[in-house]
């Protein structure tokens, strides 16, 4: 249970804050990577030492981690993170003269 929470709060966290969109690519990046270092880690390792030197799992974790360094030390808003509220439009309704 630990895990799965730690993972869900990676994906919001790499994905962007605050950003639906955002959220959901960071979803789909990382279990997507998930599954393909699943299917290609223990055959490419294989292929290449004759066996498997590092457990899939173990090699997620780690790459997991670097993943999390990385946007945080070059994004730390995210991959997509939600637009700032310099960068929206004003939107001003009826009724409301010169308040924004």
């Amino acid at each position: 249970m630990l895990w799965e929470s730690i993972y869900v709060l990676a994906i919001v966290v790499l994905g962007g804050m605050g950003h639906i969109p955002g959220v959901i690519l960071g979803g789909i990046l990382l279990v997507g990577f998930q599954e393909l270092l699943r299917v290609v880690a223990e055959p490419m390792q294989t292929g290449l030492f004759g066996h498997v030197v590092v457990d899939a799992e173990v090699l997620r974790q780690l790459l997991f981690g670097l993943a999390l360094v990385g946007v945080m030390l070059y994004r730390p808003a995210g991959i997509w993170p939600s637009p700032r509220k310099e960068d929206r439009p004003v939107v001003r309704r009826p009724g409301s003269v010169g308040r924004f």
